[in-house]
């Protein structure tokens, strides 16, 4: 009887290991992710601006870096207006963050 108890009790211990080591890995993930996204912000420094479509949805790319967008909103590019969407697909360049803050409240509304 003995025996049947440590051995259920070792397998319990087993199975919140691998929980353990499931969840650790998925914690690692999301802070590479986190991380790529602080490099991308700590980059725009006094850089411009550029509002373009990524994956269907507004976002914001600092200019000397196109390739890594350093927040995605949630304004769809589908429910815009033709001539916005056109100058989503080139990029629509702003100099400043009011200037940003404006243009996507205007994008919002």
């Amino acid at each position: 009887m003995k025996s049947k108890i440590k051995i259920a009790f070792v397998g319990v211990l087993s199975l919140c290991a691998i929980f353990s080591a499931i969840f650790a890995l998925t914690d690692l993930n999301k802070a590479e992710s986190e991380n790529k996204a602080v490099e991308c912000m700590a980059e725009s420094g006094d850089n411009n601006y550029v509002l373009r479509d990524y994956e269907g949805y507004v976002a914001i790319f600092i200019e000397n870096n196109p390739s890594c967008p350093m927040t995605v909103t949630d304004i769809q590019v589908s429910t815009l207006r033709e001539l916005d969407r056109q100058l989503l697909q080139t990029g629509m360049k702003i100099a400043s963050k009011e200037r940003l803050m404006m243009t996507l409240e205007d994008l919002g509304s």
